[in-house]
């Protein structure tokens, strides 16, 4: 065995040595990102739950209550808002996380990855659905 076989060996089975302390400020950019689209996804599912219009049913039959057939179309309105911010806080999100993942242990934000499919079907949704009543 020479000098030279045991550079070699060190060479073949290099250790990755783990210099970060803390979770940067990208990595914390994401999850902050992550946290307010699903706040507004969350968001649009509740103004277009009641935006919808009401069902006449025994109660309000009893109450002689007068029920209103149509959409609220401002709900609608703050709805599609909310949609196209959850849509453009997935993106960046992936954007950012693209930009950090440099190492093998490095991964994409299962999150976001789940909140930007649910923002583009409900962004698909509610175009073919609701674009009528904006």
């Amino acid at each position: 065995m020479s000098i030279l076989d045991d550079f070699n060996k060190e060479k073949e089975n290099p250790v990755a040595v783990e210099r970060r302390r803390k979770p940067n400020s990208i990595y914390r950019a994401v999850i902050l990102i992550s946290v307010l689209g699903w706040i507004s996804a969350i968001t649009a599912f509740i103004l277009l739950d009641r935006a919808k219009p009401l069902n006449e049913n025994f109660l309000t039959r009893l109450l002689d209550v007068t029920v209103v057939s149509r959409w609220n179309t401002s709900m609608l309105r703050w709805a599609y808002g909310a949609i196209m911010a959850s849509l453009v806080a997935s993106s960046a999100g992936l954007i950012l996380n693209t930009a950090r993942k440099r190492r093998k242990t490095d991964h994409y934000s299962k999150l976001l990855i789940t909140l930007s499919i649910i923002s583009v079907i409900l962004m698909a949704l509610f175009l073919l659905r609701y674009a009528v009543y904006l």
